[in-house]
């Protein structure tokens, strides 16, 4: 499982502070918690909600050219190189395309969201197994299934609460296919 995001900012603070960290024009290193890495010119940075915009890439390219632009919480740097600083990134017309960096950005707090913090390797894949078919999400380490149905641990049928009866069964039945499926014993009944 992936680590959780820290509660400030991982990479070491060059006694400068976040602003100054990451003016406008400075290019570095980035390594993040998911493990991607890229080079990455600082375009703006916003302290609240501590979130830093690059431009990948190192050298501006030609005027017109596509860009690819990211949007990083800077909680979530495990390492950062300073490269070294741009004049002037902004110089050149940057074509952004707005619903791209929005579906972008939906992804990334969707695929956040979707890891259990602090639950086991097998909540984990139960989770993501049930997702595929059912709307699923966290409610601390319980699983809340079809927005009425809640699952806890150990994730058993036999855990299953509240809902209407026939969500309440139907999610027991997915429970007890995905287990099977998975290979793994359930001590409740399906």
């Amino acid at each position: 499982m992936k680590k959780p995001p820290a509660a400030a900012p991982v990479a070491k603070d060059d006694g400068e502070g976040e602003g100054a960290k990451f003016a406008m024009g400075k290019v570095y290193s980035v390594k993040l918690i998911t493990g991607d890495e890229f080079n990455g010119i600082v375009l703006a940075y916003d302290s609240n909600p501590n979130f830093v915009s690059f431009e990948e890439g190192m050298k501006s390219k030609k005027p017109g050219d596509l860009k690819n632009i990211r949007m990083v919480n800077a909680n979530f740097i495990t390492e950062l190189k300073n490269l070294g600083k741009v004049k002037d990134p902004l110089a050149k017309k940057h074509l952004i395309l707005l619903d791209a960096l929005k579906s972008k950005e939906r992804d990334a707090i969707s695929n956040i969201e979707r890891i259990g913090i602090g639950v086991t390797v097998e909540a984990q894949i139960i989770f993501d197994t049930l997702s595929k078919t059912h709307p699923v999400r966290w409610v601390n380490t319980d699983i809340l299934a079809m927005g009425e149905v809640l699952i806890r641990s150990p994730y058993h049928s036999d855990c299953v609460f509240g809902g209407p009866r026939v969500v309440n069964n139907e999610v027991k039945r997915v429970l007890g296919l995905t287990r099977k499926k998975l290979e793994l014993t359930d001590t409740g009944d399906n």
